[in-house]
């Protein structure tokens, strides 16, 4: 699996050579597949890019592959001008952290536009399960000496990362859990099926609001949100992933706000970018934010305001974006 990634990986990277700053210069928008959210907010921005007003006309090119532990690579290696990324992903990038990054650390990363878009880790589990057993806490199914089956998804995605690091926080690994048999990892397409028929007891997930599998759950199987303990969350945030409350009715049955994780969704840069263009590029997307939500519900949460700021925007700004902030009165 890890070959094919690299594979991947490296024709995305040997796509196409760095642009040159001119006047006239082409953005290179990397996002993801045809039909996935990342891709058509690509296709918005490259509208917005192409109407934006300043010192150069700009004219996007959305990269139609890509993924959230590609996006960093591709942006910090110049096969790609700017980059979808959760703000987690990027940071590992940045700093080289885990299988992914190892050895190629992108040191050259920057943010232009932070918190789009929330991603929120959820642990569901059957009520069955809890009543059953008793465990209502992350940490005690973690540290019982029969845990339960946790379902996530397939090596590839972020979540088993996201997964290692937290029962990291418990003091054992994903990897130390998969041996005591209580890890399966399955294509999303069949996560709800194991959970209805009781081949799995907890999920693990991470997701924007409305996402297909947590809503199918919360229709169709009687769950519950699984608690993390402020160990878990307090861990998360040390390996850049913040704080955050999943709203009350967020999920049918839903009781009370669920103090969870974040894996915001940012634009990626890197620092060849060119100042000024970053600048008429921040400018752009702020002045669209109304259009955007409009045409993109899952978008309509993002304050511009509050993405410039260190929590949402995670790694440091790109100083064109910084500078159209700061004008803002948004940061010092």
């Amino acid at each position: 699996m890890k070959n094919l990634r690299n594979t991947a990986l490296a024709t995305i990277l040997a796509a196409v050579p760095m642009s040159a700053w001119a006047q006239d210069a082409t953005i290179r928008i990397i996002s993801q597949d045809p039909g996935t959210g990342w891709y058509a907010y690509g296709s918005a921005v490259g509208e917005i890019i192409d109407r934006s007003e300043g010192e150069f006309n700009l004219n996007a090119d959305v990269l139609p592959r890509g993924g959230g532990m590609v996006n960093p690579l591709a942006v910090g290696q110049g096969s790609a001008d700017i980059g979808f990324a959760t703000a987690n992903a990027a940071l590992w990038a940045r700093d080289g952290i885990g299988e992914e990054f190892e050895g190629r650390s992108a040191e050259n990363l920057r943010t232009l536009v932070g918190g789009l878009q929330a991603a929120y880790t959820t642990i569901t589990a059957r009520r069955a399960y809890v009543e059953r057993t008793g465990l209502t806490t992350f940490d005690d199914m973690v540290n019982a000496e029969n845990p339960p089956r946790f379902v996530l998804k397939p090596t590839g995605s972020q979540v088993p990362i996201l997964a290692d690091h937290m029962f990291e926080a418990l003091g054992t690994s994903l990897e130390e859990m998969r041996d005591r048999g209580a890890i399966n990892q399955i294509s999303t397409a069949q996560i709800a099926q194991m959970m209805r028929d009781g081949t799995a007891d907890v999920y693990i997930e991470n997701a924007p609001l409305g996402q297909a599998t947590m809503q199918e759950l919360a229709l169709t199987t009687d769950v519950v949100l699984v608690p993390m303990s402020d160990n878990v969350l307090d861990h998360m945030v040390e390996v850049g992933v913040p704080r955050i409350a999943l709203p009350e009715g967020s999920y049918p049955k839903m009781d009370g706000d669920y103090a969870s994780s974040n894996t915001p969704t940012i634009l990626i840069v890197s620092t060849d970018l060119d100042d000024d263009v970053a600048y008429q590029i921040t400018a752009a997307m702020v002045e669209a934010r109304d259009q955007l939500a409009e045409s993109f519900p899952p978008l309509a949460g993002w304050d511009p305001q509050a993405g410039a700021q260190p929590d949402q925007s995670v790694l440091e700004l790109h100083p064109g974006a910084a500078r159209y902030y700061r004008e803002r009165g948004w940061i010092e």
